[in-house]
């Protein structure tokens, strides 16, 4: 059981990279401008029902559709595809992570809401400093 452990943990550095040199990350910096809008990375699977919830349903709604384009550049990661950045660990998906320009976390939500409590939730984390 050790060296199944010790394998999958080589596994996991060996594809972990920092925010910083994540091509999604930084695309969406990128295309941020001059504005100070925030990235929204959402960790979520093919398979995930409460993923497809979130996307179909609370992302789309009227209520939140508009906030989450004006203030936010959605980087969507798969977690069974690719590489995932150093530092934003998930217990479940979905995970948002709320990040800014630097690479800094702002704020961290697991799970899927309904339209509205999810809205008052961008407007809170839009507003910290």
């Amino acid at each position: 059981m050790k060296i199944v452990w010790l394998w999958l943990s080589a596994y996991a550095i060996a594809w972990a990279g920092t925010i910083q040199n994540d091509e999604a990350f930084k695309s969406a910096v990128a295309s941020m401008g001059k504005t100070d809008k925030l990235v929204l990375m959402i960790y979520t699977a093919d398979d995930c029902p409460e993923c497809a919830y979130m996307k179909k349903k609370v992302f789309l709604d009227k209520g939140v559709a508009g906030y989450l384009n004006a203030n936010f550049v959605i980087v969507e990661k798969n977690v069974h595809k690719g590489k995932l950045p150093e530092d934003f660990d998930y217990f479940g998906i979905p995970t948002m992570f709320f990040i800014d320009k630097a690479g800094n976390k702002k704020e961290t939500l697991i799970g899927s809401q309904r339209p509205e409590p999810f809205a008052k939730e961008l407007h809170r984390i839009r507003g910290m400093k």
